[in-house]
């Protein structure tokens, strides 16, 4: 293996997607995410904040909003082929702790042992929603410090984790302004889109129907002088590109 190439996202067994929000590893990486799936990776997704914010409906209470929003992720993991989601229930677009944030995907990292994680680019340059920074920052240094036996999470994870640990082969940032990957969702966009049509909570009819317009033209944008039809943009680092490494930019 040759540290200073980057990893091949297919030879992934087992993918852990973190995203801010329930409907980002769907709308950025999804016709990615079904590929694998369908490939025989098994998938888990961790969401982050609780995305109350962003429901619609005024009327629903923080609960039945937070039943929907559920219901609806579990409707298009099952589309996708996730294996299993994890929330964390942090507040949507509010105050949380960097490193509580961290220490809980080490956690997550350490039960799960996945060989891949998937999760937003917290470096794109003009990103202004700060759970995406957040969300992508934490997943890509716990991609480096998982392994670190002095930094703990529950006892008992921990222990188990120290007596069989395991490695990360990469990282694959999804809205990302440094792709070093077009992804080929030929197969499977028509899944992806057919995931992100559960998600209602937050879209009303319009904004539904523009999004998926917006989605079908990027995708074939990515895909053009492509042997391929539609495409999704990704940035695929080794855990060794993300800490003292500059040319990672341009790997």
């Amino acid at each position: 293996m040759n540290p200073f190439e980057k990893p091949e996202l297919m030879d992934a067994k087992r993918v852990l997607a973190i995203q801010p929000h329930y409907d980002d590893n769907d709308i950025a990486a999804g016709g990615t995410i079904a590929t694998l799936a369908e490939n025989g990776t098994q998938i888990y997704y961790l969401t982050v904040t609780n995305d109350i914010v962003g429901v619609i409906d005024t009327a629903l209470s923080d609960e039945a909003a937070q039943i929907q929003l559920r219901s609806e992720q579990e409707q298009a993991g099952e589309i996708i082929g996730v294996k299993e989601h994890y929330w964390l229930n942090y507040p949507d677009a509010g105050q949380y702790d960097y490193f509580e944030l961290r220490k809980q995907i080490i956690m997550h990292i350490r039960v799960i042992k996945p060989d891949f994680i998937i999760t937003c680019d917290p470096w794109n340059p003009y990103e202004a929603h700060n759970d995406h920074i957040q969300s992508g920052k934490a997943a890509a240094e716990a991609a480096i410090l998982f392994g670190l036996p002095r930094i703990s999470t529950s006892p008992q994870i921990d222990e188990d984790f120290n007596q069989k640990p395991s490695d990360l082969t990469g990282v694959a940032f999804y809205a990302t302004s440094n792709p070093n990957t077009i992804f080929d969702i030929s197969n499977t966009k028509v899944k992806k889109h057919a995931a992100i049509e559960k998600y209602t909570a937050q879209f009303n009819e319009n904004d539904l129907r523009m999004l998926l317009l917006f989605l079908e033209h990027k995708e074939q944008e990515c895909a053009r002088d492509k042997p391929f039809s539609h495409g999704e943009p990704l940035k695929v680092l080794r855990g060794f590109h993300l800490h003292g490494y500059p040319d990672a930019i341009t790997t």
